[in-house]
């Protein structure tokens, strides 16, 4: 068989059912043979910087990995920055890079660039399709990396010459390494810590997520009448959102973590590597500290820790439990309680909006990057573990193209995106691919004409707005987006008009759909403070 189809059948021995991309001349190989295929579909997006968030929310969303296949050097350039992303929120990414023909590389032709160095810039791993010998190992090491935990993107480079070769070999499943679970002596250790403590906190990352550990963090959480505090810019949910340990997500300052942070007299880390914190301050976090989880690129905040394992973060607490001998009274709810503004004549309240649409699809997957608000749906939303998800890498541009792949790995449920106005322009094509395969997504677009963040970053560092970090005039009519690519448009200027919207939807659109919010950028939401 001719090395593309080896690559093809190799990914669907290994559970791959989409690919996304945006092909150009050297992928051509892979997308004929990807015609061919039943079980694996190839996804066209119109940018690669809308196709390597679909993969990413994908494979998130989904809990498996994800593939994405780039165009050469520009192809790869477009997009680094949602590699750069994915390797922030541990995702498991396989990365098709289409290299130039072989034959000519020499000459430096159209397209020709550095692939492996780029690639190796934003990607734990960098494998190469060199000769017919080592074609069969690389797509399985590269399969095997990108499988392996701390999962991050790993590239394949793929010359289309190559790809065209005849090979005598088989597809296989590959059976990627996994971490062991701490043994009983330092299960042990860890209770030992725990039981000592008067009053211990837990604060989650990502690897509680790609582990699926949600439900024995909770376990270990209420036995210890401990909440569960999550890491800023974490990713994906790590714990059931209406869970009484749920104490909510720290905010990105190590001023205010401090803060939140001073009651506990023990912190336990499971997962992440750190905290990703915004604006500068200082850390005070003399507590004593233990961490298990995926990375061994981790680092204490402030100090050492007393305690940390490279573990399966699931089997590890599993085993922590195990060893347990205490459970302590029932844990009363954690979440910080904010009072919800009053209705006010002539205001429609951000923070208002979001509570109406939160309660209107409890059932949905949530993809958030709705900026100043993203506070105020944390506050109030209740939903499961993994169902929440968001960029992690404090960049822009993720959500939107991100809701799309996960409404296509999620067919048999309502996907809710909810962005800023500013974040919607950023890949925006992507609503073309959602429109191209029939998905029912719920776009919602928050329409305050503003860049709210930014101008909430800069009050607190310059003391007043900036009229750079505005996006009128003109105002935009999200209207035309919608119109352009075959999407069902509604606005709502009004809790009235919002209200009849939901109304009319229950819990579930029956097509792709853009809901715009029109907001007075000069109405914060009432969380605003906890973004910095």
């Amino acid at each position: 068989m001719k090395i593309a189809e080896l690559l093809l059948r190799t990914l669907e021995a290994n559970g791959v059912r989409h690919i996304f991309g945006n092909p150009g001349t050297t992928e051509i190989p892979l997308v004929r043979m990807c015609g061919k295929r039943r079980r694996l579909k190839y996804v066209v997006a119109l940018s690669e910087v809308a196709a390597v968030p679909m993969a990413d929310g994908y494979a998130r969303a989904t809990r498996s990995l994800g593939v994405v296949n780039l165009h050469v050097a520009p192809g790869l350039g477009n997009g680094m920055g949602g590699l750069y992303t994915a390797g922030i929120a541990q995702t498991p990414l396989l990365v098709l890079i289409g290299g130039q023909d072989r034959r000519f590389l020499h000459t430096q032709p159209i397209l020709w660039g550095p692939l492996a160095k780029m690639a190796g810039s934003v990607c734990k791993a960098v494998f190469g399709l060199n000769t017919r010998s080592d074609a069969t190992f690389n797509i399985r090491q590269a399969l095997r990396v990108a499988l392996t935990p701390p999962y991050a993107p790993v590239a394949l480079i793929c010359p289309p010459d190559l790809l065209e070769q005849e090979l005598d070999a088989k597809p296989q499943h590959v059976n990627a390494p996994a971490f062991a679970s701490l043994t009983a002596a330092e299960a042990q250790r860890y209770v030992r810590m725990l039981t000592k403590a008067k009053r211990p906190a837990f604060i989650a990352a990502e690897d509680v997520h790609w582990n699926i550990a949600s439900g024995a963090l909770e376990r270990l959480a209420r036995s210890l009448a401990a909440p569960v505090y999550i890491a800023p810019y974490t990713a994906a949910l790590p714990i059931n959102s209406s869970s009484p340990c749920y104490a909510g997500y720290l905010p990105p300052s190590f001023r205010q973590i401090s803060d939140r942070l001073a009651q506990h007299d023990l912190l336990f880390f499971v997962g992440g590597t750190g905290m990703r914190t915004t604006l500068y301050s200082e850390a005070r976090l003399p507590q004593t500290k233990l961490w298990i989880g995926n990375n061994t690129n981790v680092r204490a905040v402030d100090g050492e820790f007393t305690l940390a394992a490279v573990a399966d973060t699931r089997a590890a607490l599993v085993e922590i439990i195990r060893a347990l001998a205490i459970k302590r009274p029932a844990l009363k709810p954690q979440r910080p309680q904010v009072a919800l503004p009053a209705p006010q004549a002539e205001v429609f309240h951000p923070s208002r909006a979001v509570h109406a649409l939160l309660a209107a699809f409890p059932d949905a997957i949530w993809i958030d990057e709705s900026g100043l608000s993203t506070s105020d749906v944390r506050q109030w939303m209740k939903l499961p573990a993994g169902e929440y998800l968001i960029n992690g890498s404090g960049g822009i541009g993720w959500g939107l193209a991100a809701s799309v792949g996960a409404a296509l790995g999620n067919r048999e449920r309502q996907v809710v995106a909810i962005i800023g106005d500013g974040s919607a322009l950023y890949a925006s094509e992507a609503l073309w691919t959602a429109a191209h395969h029939g998905t029912k997504l719920l776009l919602i677009i928050l329409s305050n004409r503003r860049y709210s963040t930014l101008n909430e970053a800069a009050s607190r560092l310059t003391g007043k707005a900036l009229d750079l970090f505005t996006i009128e005039p003109p105002a935009m009519d999200f209207s035309g987006l919608a119109t352009l690519y075959r999407w069902r448009y509604a606005k709502a200027a009004s809790e009235a008009e919002l209200s009849a919207f939901v109304s009319s939807q229950r819990g579930k659109v029956k097509a792709n759909t853009l809901l715009e919010l029109k907001l007075d950028p000069a109405v914060k939401p009432v969380t605003a403070s906890r973004h910095f």
